[in-house]
């Protein structure tokens, strides 16, 4: 997992104390791991531990049985974790894991692992895979809580199933994941070894956790009735808070002509049925999914979506030339303010949703700025859109529901456009062990800096990319961010493991590679399907060296050991005067270590 203290790391972290963090009006869980074959034993400070089980459909854990024994002759909450393999049969692996924790006692806990970088699989693919083993093990363990353990970026790339619980990494203040979402346990950092915490109190997680049943359902979505008379006015989600896929160009930047007359109101046209407010910013992440894959356009095509519970999603914003109402000069005449409002299921949109589309045509006049038509897309387009209901409401003068009082102020004040800052970012990072960031050497950068030029990001190169990270690379990166939806100093020009695996397609270098892995992987890539990856990090790691060698073409650089990888390193073992069985391409410590000093990676057994 990345960075963390699992099977497939480079780092090997040392257990350490985890100061305790408070969370409003409770004490939270303060010293909390998950351990694996990388720690030889739990924390003396240990309030729960989660454990490593298995990890695809056959590695076990050699010292879980210890751990496990361990953890319930201290009295500590346990919970077992599986690492997926999401291109492997589902089934196989759901039996591996239930062989290896068998019988689990009340008030322990199960969880999947969900990280499938470098994994030939898609995202939907792996999806499915997801929900189906967190279907299957709650199957065999109906008494039981099962939940999912993913990081932000693999959350905004799934559905919103975690199963009876999520345990969310991200690496920000404890307590704040950037989520929408319901979440139990918060992974906030690495450093130096995973810090955790639960939200809530030690008692209340052992009461939660005894339970054996997910927790308590949140109340049931608004239904049309009277209306409460306060509301809190314009509750905005932005495209980073929701997960939004970056724009395609050339079309997804286009800027709008002139001044919009105003707001076209749609809706889905399609069956919607209304639920918790944990499920809209996966249903915005599949609608956007729907307007770029299937139907080919560039962005999400609404300006604004709102849910039935009155919050607004950003969805093209103010300033990007929407598509949705029809053709180019209807697109530029008016936003596209889209509520999520079935012309079958819930068809009649929630006191909520109204003061919420109130809010996003009151938004786009403000701040747009926009002229004061409120129409439906039927008018000057053959459609049926926004349906009867939010038609009425339109040709009604979209009002707020009756006795409304929105609490000032409603709108936020203007934010004007972000000023570069002069001096770029001026620090380092490392990600797999390697620094990135002003100053950094190796030939990780340059690595990065080819990435960057391949995907359109190398305008501030004056001589093209090097082993030497510069401001250029600083400001070429933090293009690259931003183009994924990133801001402030999460776009400063430092690589974080999410984006940096996003330019590279996966894997990632590494300061050091695993002999063990790498040599499993030469024997398990090659005849497993194609693109099959073992140990991708590892894999990848050598080949950018073969690359490098000019015995491996570029594009096989991918993390996988496959033939043309064993046919490149048996060039390299007789280059370096091995013959014979010595040159199978089957890589051994020598000339795996002597290939690891001429390109910056040290080589453990």
């Amino acid at each position: 997992r990345r960075p963390s203290c699992a099977v497939g790391d480079s780092r090997r972290m040392s257990p350490t104390s985890i100061t305790p963090c408070q969370r409003a009006g409770n004490q939270a869980v303060s010293a909390q791991y998950d351990v694996s074959d990388f720690q030889s034993g739990i924390p003396g400070d240990a309030e729960f531990v989660f454990i490593k089980a298995t990890e695809g459909g056959h590695t076990g854990q050699s010292g879980y049985a210890d751990k496990l024994a361990d953890a319930r002759g201290r009295g500590l909450v346990v919970g077992h974790y599986h690492f997926l393999h999401a291109e492997n049969p589902v089934e196989g692996e759901v039996e591996h894991f239930c062989q290896v924790v068998g019988q689990v006692p009340a008030g322990e806990l199960l969880v999947l692992d969900f990280e499938p970088y470098g994994q030939s699989v898609g995202d939907g693919d792996a999806t499915e895979a997801k929900n189906r083993w967190l279907a299957a093990v709650k199957q065999r363990y109906p008494d039981r809580l099962v939940g999912l353990y993913t990081n932000r970026d693999y959350w905004f790339r799934t559905d919103d199933n975690a199963g009876d619980f999520l345990w969310i990494a991200d690496y920000v203040s404890a307590g704040s994941p950037r989520i929408q979402a319901s979440w139990r346990f918060h992974q906030y950092s690495d450093d130096p070894l995973d810090a955790d915490m639960f939200n809530g109190s030690l008692d209340e997680l052992r009461a939660w956790a005894g339970a054996g049943r997910a927790p308590d359902p949140e109340p049931p979505a608004p239904t049309p009735g009277p209306q409460s008379p306060g509301w809190p006015g314009l509750q905005l989600v932005d495209r980073d808070q929701w997960g939004a896929r970056p724009w395609r160009e050339p079309n997804g930047s286009i800027p709008y002509a002139g001044p919009r007359a105003g707001v076209k109101v749609h809706y889905l046209g399609t069956t919607y049925t209304f639920d918790t407010h944990d499920t809209c910013p996966a249903y915005v992440r599949r609608l956007q999914a729907s307007h770029m894959d299937d139907d080919g356009w560039s962005d999400i095509g609404y300006s604004f979506v709102v849910c039935e519970h009155g919050h607004v999603f950003e969805g093209r914003g103010l300033n990007r030339r929407n598509s949705a109402n029809g053709d180019v000069p209807l697109n530029e005449a008016h936003y596209a303010v889209c509520g999520l409002v079935g012309s079958s299921g819930s068809t009649v949109p929630t006191p909520e949703q109204l003061n919420g589309l109130r809010d996003a045509i009151e938004y786009c006049e403000q701040q747009g700025p926009a002229g004061p038509e409120i129409k439906g897309h039927q008018d000057g387009y053959s459609t049926d859109c926004p349906g009867p209901a939010l038609y009425a409401w339109v040709t009604s003068g979209a009002p707020r529901p009756s006795g409304t009082v929105v609490t000032p102020p409603q709108q936020p004040a203007p934010q004007p456009d972000p000023v570069p800052d002069p001096t770029p970012a001026r620090y380092r990072k490392d990600v797999g062990g390697l620094s990135y960031g002003y100053g950094a050497h190796g030939p990780q950068v340059t690595i990065v800096g080819e990435a960057l030029v391949a995907a359109g990001f190398g305008s501030h190169y004056g001589q093209g990319p090097g082993p030497d990270w510069t401001d250029a690379d600083t400001l070429n990166y933090a293009d690259y961010q931003r183009s994924l939806g990133y801001s402030g100093g999460d776009a400063d020009g430092v690589p974080g493991e999410s984006s940096l695996r996003r330019l590279l397609g996966g894997p990632i270098p590494l300061a050091e590679v695993s002999k063990s892995r790498v040599v499993a992987a030469a024997r398990q890539d090659p005849d497993a399907p194609q693109g099959a990856t073992t140990h991708a990090d590892d894999v990848y790691t050598v080949e950018r060296a073969l690359v490098a060698e000019e015995l491996l073409d570029r594009q096989w650089a991918d993390g996988s050991f496959g033939t043309r990888t064993i046919d490149a390193y048996s060039a390299l073992q007789r280059r370096y005067g091995y013959s014979g069985q010595q040159a199978d391409g089957i890589p051994g410590i020598n000339s795996l270590t002597r290939l690891g000093q001429a390109h910056g990676f040290t080589v453990a057994g």
